[in-house]
């Protein structure tokens, strides 16, 4: 009985702050005028509750963001991070973006390079010099025609690299938008998708430019092993 006669202080400053309330309370739904420190300790209760819910939404939005940003992320689906690893993370796969970007830009520029040494000259010139050279006086059809359809394979490549080209713009939007986590769902389709493009693409191009390589070597290899069996009939 003699602690409850004699509270502490803590225990009377928390039975006061109880009391000030339900005063507060009760006075509200009377419609009764608040006293000057009630009214101040009732607004301070009400900005400091605006204040926690402000700052729950806060955390709320927060985690909400390290959330999509993880699933951007590759290869971590069930797997828990905390928030510096998926920073972390999300720095090291814009860094291997960046690097796939720079590959994507140096193989465009190998396919161009290819392209323009392999079409430098027409194949109808190419042809006449090495008639020229070889003695042969009158042009084959056939040759004319793989002339034509090695025209179209160029045409058809470079169409290719205007896929690649477009392809690539799309990956350094992603790169770019990356941080801003707009779209995270629909982003991460557009990535799967660019990737598997990208990867198609190339392997389609360069498998076709070593055969278009291939075939134009055995051309010129057929044309050299005429080459001393006409001189040889012209000597007769």
């Amino acid at each position: 009985m003699e602690y409850f006669m004699m509270p502490t202080e803590k225990a009377l400053q928390q039975f006061k702050k109880s009391e000030k309330d339900v005063i507060g309370g009760l006075c509200s739904l009377a419609n009764i005028p608040l006293s000057p420190e009630t009214a101040q300790d009732q607004e301070r209760r009400i900005r400091r509750e605006i204040a926690n819910s402000n700052e729950r939404r806060r955390m709320q939005s927060i985690n909400a963001g390290f959330q999509s940003l993880k699933t951007l992320l590759p290869h971590t689906d069930g797997e828990k991070l905390s928030k510096a690893a998926i920073l972390q993370q999300t720095s090291d796969y814009i860094f291997a973006l960046e690097q796939e970007k720079t590959q994507l830009l140096q193989q465009n520029n190998q396919l161009k390079r290819f392209i323009q040494e392999f079409s430098g000259s027409s194949p109808k010139r190419r042809r006449g010099a090495e008639e020229k050279d070889e003695g042969i006086g009158s042009p084959d059809i056939l040759e004319e025609e793989k002339a034509e359809e090695l025209r179209r394979e160029m045409l058809e490549l470079r169409q290719q690299l205007d896929k690649e080209r477009s392809a690539r713009m799309i990956l350094e939007e992603q790169v770019r938008s990356l941080d801003m986590v707009l779209h995270p769902e629909r982003l991460k389709v557009i990535t799967q998708q660019v990737q598997e493009e990208q990867a198609h693409i190339q392997t389609q191009t360069l498998l076709r430019l070593q055969q278009l390589h291939a075939e134009t070597s055995a051309e010129r290899d057929r044309h050299a092993a005429h080459s001393p069996q006409v001189q040889r009939h012209t000597g007769y």
